[in-house]
């Protein structure tokens, strides 16, 4: 996919400076900072960076989740961790996840930042193939605030979704935040 193979050119100076770029945006986002437990995703091939986001969680004295996939149950688990960085280890697709962790229902999460290969303007997401997140966002509480991670390359028009598919809230790039909750917005 094309998504795939920009993402993959990046060099890791723009990576770090698209990151950062996003970072103060979720940072300054009042549903970020007032969330009592945010569940962020550990970046992988040039995704948007979560580190930073971790870390001033933690500064702040919140609780923390990373996702675990479960590939038998075919589920994501969300698993707080209690330090960044932590003790990883290599999980399924090659995503680092924790050794040890205590899971935390879905219910208990405020916040959520999702990755995706794309978002549109209506905040749908196309993921990996996975289908972990398909099934995990309809189980979190409906006042938890979805928060998609993106490059501005990956906003597009539309990602033709499904009828099972569920929105982010809004969608942060190193340029801009698509606040979805009104409605869709364009460029």
């Amino acid at each position: 996919m094309a998504m795939m193979r920009i993402r993959a050119s990046l060099n890791p100076a723009e990576v770090a400076r698209a990151s950062a770029a996003v970072t103060r945006k979720v940072l300054a986002l009042p549903a970020f900072r007032e969330a009592g437990t945010v569940l962020a995703y550990m970046d992988v091939r040039n995704e948007i960076q979560t580190g930073a986001l971790i870390r001033a969680t933690f500064d702040a004295g919140r609780r923390v989740a990373v996702p675990v996939t479960d590939r038998e149950r075919r589920r994501l688990i969300a698993a707080r961790i209690t330090g960044y960085p932590i003790d990883l280890e290599s999980g399924p697709y090659g995503i680092p996840q924790p050794r040890r962790y205590e899971e935390i229902p879905p219910g208990e999460l405020d916040c959520i930042l999702v990755p995706g290969l794309a978002f549109d303007y209506w905040g749908y997401r196309l993921g990996f193939g996975g289908g972990y997140y398909d099934r995990f966002l309809p189980r979190v509480r409906d006042d938890a605030v979805l928060i998609g991670l993106a490059y501005d390359f990956q906003i597009c028009p539309t990602v033709y979704p499904e009828a099972h598919d569920r929105t982010v809230h809004v969608v942060i790039t190193e340029t801009r935040i698509l606040d979805i909750r009104g409605g869709p917005r364009s460029k």
